[in-house]
């Protein structure tokens, strides 16, 4: 068996399938100790159904095997949400690929997880699993995972019972070293027959010989395939055992995992001596430890005696449990006693211990978080506020939103009819939570921010401290954007009507907890995106300035704000300055070990030199950090890939540009992340027109303005350079001769407002459309366009390099020529005389 499992370690896994009691740990166990590959062991259990729980127990396997993982492993797991497994797969998946030896990883008892979104995550996992990992399932139940196609590349190897039954041969030889007996060769080929080769079968009947059982045992068929293994063991082990045993052993069923002083509490007195004994004689206990201090049942004697407590006595099973959880409590076991409680249908204390869980809010285990509190009665669990709203979040983060909703009806419903016999600040901390998570839902859900605004005002109203709820605030890995980490609609991702009411109402909500910082620097974000850079560099070094990230992972305060902070300087034309801000930042990211930061502004300052007409440096980024176009990407890289496509353009890999960024905008698209699905649209076509297809890349530049307008976006456009002001220029010609018509296109307003930001990177302004073109001058028109964005005198004169004096003598040709008393009509009048719609 131990060469059928080596067999399988040329493909990426075996999966080895066989009912209870076949012996599929002990052989994976002897294979483990025996292997000369490190071995990474995950033993698995019913409540490992959560997603965040399930990969952290992977990831410390794998650091058991091979040593610590990098932070940015560890980040991402931290990052890990129900409905987003596929950022951290990418980043452990990237880990594992640099691996220069062997990996062994064994997940026991895979039958028992359920869930879903875990099995297709580790679908996931295993279709990118680099060729030095390898995995094996041992499973009681064949694995829905396996896809055909795996079988037909050779990827996976599948063991099943039929090679793990003992042969005639293999019992003798079992019968005399565990039992100690010589049996006649009839004998042995009856157990064998009636067993089927089942090693429990013949262990159980060997078992009953060692505890006084009858010596006939073994006259019915006992293989796990028969239907009476619970039978079997209470007649041919459980009985032949003394009745202070039995008694112990009903006992301390209940536990999931076992040792002396648990024992004690919950067996009675003498639990550790008796617990000793029971290990001495190998009654179906399972150690957990190196130590041997503490056990489980093996699971088929486990359900057993679980079943026997029940049906003999279940008034005293609740006893048990609570037993149990009151002495878990006592040792600060308080995810076990928890449990205990709520199998005792304890439910006031397992509620009160919630209550003080804050720490397992925190790390969002959502799936144990929403059994424990489902488990609890709806009356009883919505007069606790605090746990009643964290079982929403928990349904929202599980991305069950409609039974979110139906709680949040039934809220709304519970307040309207006992809030009258409520205190005044009772009121006002419900409704506080309850606009919160409303909040939170329209956010991240519904994607409706002039709701989500007037949610979180009422929030502030009954709640003007902020919330308590912490365990839901979204975390994410490091990101060199905090506004582009954020969800939101193609073309409705941040309307400007709205937008500044939403961020003063979220700095004022975050400030009150002292949080603010990070929304401070994505509001400067946006600000930047919009070209409004003055006010953009002020809250962004006001974020920089801010104390709520000091303490915690400080970089993801400094490295966004720095970024953008040298993009002002860009913008600017400030190269110096530029450099200054991604300097110092790469600076404190390796005084403080910051590991997830330097690829990111290294790629910002490899951007930098590329706009100087510099490749050396954006290859160097590339090979450093060995990406490539094939490789798995999350929804939190893509500034990273989009980076990488613009390295593709500029060493002329044309055709794996365009891939990557097909496949990128897919996952910004569906990722929710407008601006980078922005990025890539633009990128695309700066591509189409290096392949001469200017028409299909004026289409796609088309697009992109279209989702942009409405949220008035302008850098997204002009940090690209020339080329894309070039092809905007051709974009105007097209219009202004009517060889591009459509209805839902662009306004020529918002596409000459981009144009007008790029200074002396082109000539753009001085396109003269034909219905102005007799009227104003090139200067004129140029002075004419910076009008019309808003520019005043001073910002026009400086940008065109002319004195105040004669700039206002153009004003007033303007005026003439346009017949406007003032710059409002001029403005009116040019865009009549333009045709702009």
């Amino acid at each position: 068996m131990i060469e059928r499992l080596n067999e399988g370690m040329a493909g990426k896994a075996t999966f080895l399938t066989a009912p209870a009691g076949y012996g599929k740990t002990t052989l994976v166990s002897e294979w483990a100790r025996q292997s000369d590959v490190p071995v990474g062991w995950l033993s698995l259990d019913e409540k490992d159904n959560d997603l965040v729980r399930f990969w952290r127990y992977v990831t410390t396997s794998i650091e058991q095997a091979i040593g610590e993982l990098p932070s940015s492993v560890h980040d991402a797991a931290d990052a890990l949400n129900p409905g987003q497994a596929e950022p951290f797969l990418v980043n452990l998946l990237n880990e594992l690929n640099r691996l220069q030896n062997p990996l062994a990883l064994i997940w026991d008892d895979w039958h028992l997880i359920v869930e879903p979104e875990i099995v297709e995550s580790v679908s996931f996992f295993l279709e990118y699993l680099p060729p030095s990992v390898y995995l094996l399932f041992a499973s009681r139940a064949s694995a829905s995972i396996v896809k055909a196609r795996w079988r037909s590349r050779g990827w996976i190897h599948e063991i099943d019972a039929d090679p793990m039954r003992f042969d005639l041969r293999e019992t003798m030889d079992f019968f005399r070293i565990y039992s100690g007996r010589e049996l006649r060769r009839e004998q042995i080929e009856r157990y064998l027959a009636e067993t089927e080769g089942w090693v429990t079968g013949l262990k159980l009947i060997s078992l009953s010989w060692r505890y006084g059982g009858r010596s006939d045992a073994g006259k019915r068929r006992h293989s796990p395939e028969g239907g009476s293994l619970e039978q079997y063991l209470l007649e041919e082990v459980f009985e032949a055992l003394d009745e202070r045993t039995q008694r112990f052993l009903l006992d301390v069923s209940v536990l999931e995992r076992m040792n002396g002083p648990l024992c004690e509490k919950v067996g009675g007195g003498n639990g550790s001596v008796k617990l000793a004994e029971l290990v001495d004689v190998g009654l179906f206990l399972v150690p957990l430890d190196d130590r041997r201090e503490w056990y489980r049942f093996h699971h088929l004697f486990g359900e057993f005696l679980r079943n026997r407590l029940e049906l003999q006595d279940p008034v005293r099973t609740n006893a048990l449990f609570q037993a149990a959880a009151e002495w878990c409590e006592g040792q600060e076991m308080l995810e076990e006693a928890v449990g205990y409680y709520l199998a005792g249908q304890r439910y006031e204390e397992a509620m009160r211990l919630l209550e003080r869980m804050r720490s397992v809010m925190i790390r969002r285990e959502f799936h144990a978080i929403r059994s424990w509190l489902q488990a609890i009665p709806e009356q009883m669990l919505i007069q606790r506020p605090y746990l009643f709203f964290s079982y929403i979040f928990s349904l929202l983060w599980s991305h069950d939103v409609e039974k979110a909703n139906r709680y949040l009806l039934l809220a709304e419903q519970y307040y309207e009819e006992t809030s009258c016999m409520w205190e005044e600040e009772e009121k006002n901390r419900y409704l506080g939570y309850l606009y919160y998570v409303r909040n939170f839902k329209a956010t991240q859900y519904d994607m409706d921010m002039i709701r989500a605004l007037e949610y979180i005002r009422l929030s502030l109203r009954h709640s003007p401290e902020g919330t308590d709820l912490i365990f839901a605030s979204p975390y994410m890995p490091l990101a060199p954007s905090v506004f582009r980490s954020y969800n939101g609609k193609r073309g409705k991702h941040l309307p400007r009507g709205l937008s500044d009411d939403f961020f003063a109402s979220m700095i004022e909500f975050m400030g009150r907890i002292g949080l603010q910082d990070l929304t401070v620097i994505c509001y400067g974000e946006l600000l930047y995106e919009r070209n409004e850079l003055e006010q953009a560099e002020n809250y962004l070094k006001q974020g920089l300035a801010g104390s709520s990230h000091k303490a915690y992972q400080p970089e993801k305060a400094y490295v966004p704000a720095s970024l953008y902070l040298s993009r002002i300087g860009r913008a600017k034309q400030d190269v110096a300055l530029a450099e200054k801000w991604l300097e110092e930042a790469c600076a404190r990211a390796q005084k403080e070990e910051a590991d997830a930061a330097p690829i990111l502004l290294e790629a910002e300052m490899a951007a930098l030199r590329l706009e100087q007409g510099y490749l050396t440096e954006a290859v160097r980024w590339k090979e450093r950090y060995k990406l490539s176009a094939d490789d798995p990407v999350s929804v939190y890289q893509l500034f990273v890939y989009v980076f990488l496509v613009r390295v593709l353009m500029e060493t002329g890999e044309r055709q794996e540009a365009w891939e990557l960024s097909e496949k990128l905008f897919s996952i910004a698209v569906k990722g929710h992340r407008p601006m980078d699905a922005l990025d890539l649209q633009i990128l695309q076509a700066m591509m189409l027109q290096r392949g001469d297809k200017t028409e299909e890349a004026l289409l796609k530049l088309e697009e992109a303005l279209g989702y942009a307008e409405p949220d008035d976006y302008v850098r997204v456009f002009v940090d690209k350079g020339k080329p894309v002001a070039e092809l905007l220029a051709e974009y105007v010609r097209q219009r202004q001769k009517g060889n591009i018509r459509d209805r839902n296109a662009p306004s020529l307003t918002y596409v000459r407002k981009i144009l007008a930001c790029y200074g002396g990177t082109a000539d753009p302004l001085n396109i003269p459309p034909a219905a102005l073109e007799t009227l104003l001058t090139p200067k004129e028109y140029a002075i004419f366009r910076h009008m019309e964005v808003g520019m005043d005198n001073a910002a026009i004169a400086a940008t065109l390099e002319i004195s105040m004096g004669t700039l206002k003598a153009h004003i007033n040709r303007i005026y003439s020529k346009l017949q406007a008393k003032n710059r409002l009509e001029a403005i009116k009048r040019g865009r009549e005389l333009r045709g702009d719609r």
